[in-house]
Parts: C-alpha cells; structure tokens; sequence
C-alpha cells in the first residue's frame, strides 16, 4: 500500500483530514514510527453485506446505535486510473430523526455529504451539501443526486431513501488535489444525525444545526459492495 494511501486510511479512521493527520506526524521518522503502531492493530470492518429484495442490489451496509442505516454499492468494475464512477446511497432511519447525513470522506469537512429527512408523512428528501466549519453546510454542486423511485419510500415510523451519485468517488481541483474512493482498501467513511429537524423541511437547501452524534465506520466496499452490470440494474430502478 502506498504511503499517501496509508495516511488517507488512517486519517478517515481517526475522524481528522489528511493534511490535519500530515501536520500532527510531521518528519520522516515520526511518520515511520506512527505508521508501524498503526500497523501493529487490526482493524476489521464495521460494515456488513445487505442484498436488497427491494432493488437487487448488494450493499455494504452500517447501522448505528440509533437505528439509522448507511449503505453504499458500486459496480463491479471500477476504473484503473482515475476512480470515478457512480455509486449508490441507502439511507433508512427512523422518522423521528432530525436529520442523517453521510460523508464519502470519512470526515465532516471538504468532502461530499448527503444529508437526508423526512418532510411529513409523504416525502424524502436529499440534500448535497459540503461542509467548511461548524455551521450549516452550504449546496455542492459537484456531487449530483439523483433519487431513485425504486427503494424511497416513507411510513409511519422509518423513511428510505436510495439515490445515485455522481461526483462521489473522487473530488476535490487542481489546486487542492484530488481524493477518491479506492475501493482495493477498506474505506473509512462518515455518518452525522441529529435529532433536531431541518430549518424548512420542504426545502432541499434548508439550514440545520450541528450534529447530536457521529461515527467513522469502516466499510469493506471491495468485497461487499460491488455488482454486476451495475449502470443496468440502477437505470431500472
């Protein structure tokens, strides 16, 4: 594993941003030492394979303490060079959630987020957000969502919501660098909820507050996530 994806990984793990992670181990022989105590632990992966009657597809999924549940497909072949390719979200929560939002950085800050609630007893929505701070994260334009009938859904207790993205494998420009999702290696992504509604429910660009709870799970996208004729199945739904 190279060097940049072993302080990627790590620093999704430890909830800090790569170049947070960079500044705290600077120097050769700080970054040596750190790495063999990392590599001295093993860490399983958090998540599980989900099949899904409901749409065919194969997650790997996470469920928190909460009840909500975060789970991420990806087609079976991704692309040699630049990782960019569609993936899709599922997100199942309990109604009485505020909000859950799930971060493909494994982090809150400078990554694409996807912030999902219930508006009534009729509606799902799904908001592309980015965040810079402690503070109501702004629209992102770069990563589109686009919700999928097939798997969305609401009842009087739990909401579903399946969208695919484009955009969420790799971000980043040409000035900042660029991170993606490489699926050859565990993925440590990122969930937020809390329990305090949106500003304006039926608004897609509506502000809320800050998170009750978060987590860092580590998803094993290569050997649970991956399906067959993967464009084909999600153009269906």
């Amino acid at each position: 594993m190279h060097l940049s994806h072993v302080i990627t990984k790590t620093a999704g793990f430890l909830g800090l941003g790569e170049c947070t992670l960079s500044k705290k181990i600077t120097g050769e022989q700080h970054i040596l030492t750190f790495l063999h105590n990392v590599a001295s632990r093993q860490f399983d992966p958090d998540s599980s394979v989900y099949e899904d009657a409901e749409t065919g597809l194969k997650f790997s999924s996470y469920s928190t303490d909460r009840g909500i549940t975060y789970r991420v497909a990806i087609p079976e072949e991704i692309p040699t060079g630049d990782k960019i390719f569609d993936t899709v979200l599922q997100i199942e929560s309990p109604n009485d959630v505020g909000w859950a939002g799930f971060a493909w950085g494994g982090h809150m800050t400078y990554n694409p987020l996807a912030i999902a609630w219930a508006n009534g007893t009729n509606n799902v929505v799904l908001s592309s957000r980015i965040a810079y701070g402690y503070y109501s994260p702004p629209e992102y334009t770069d990563s589109h969502y686009t919700v999928l009938k097939t798997g969305t859904h609401i009842n009087a207790t739990h909401f579903k919501i399946t969208v695919k993205c484009s955009g969420c494998s790799r971000w980043g420009d040409e000035d900042i660098g660029f991170t993606e999702i490489d699926p050859e290696y565990d993925s440590t992504l990122a969930y937020a909820y809390s329990d305090h509604p949106v500003d304006e429910p039926s608004d897609q660009a509506s502000n809320f507050g800050i998170h009750d709870s978060l987590g860092h799970p580590v998803f094993a996208l290569g050997t649970q996530a991956k399906n067959a004729d993967f464009a084909a199945k999600v153009a269906s739904l």
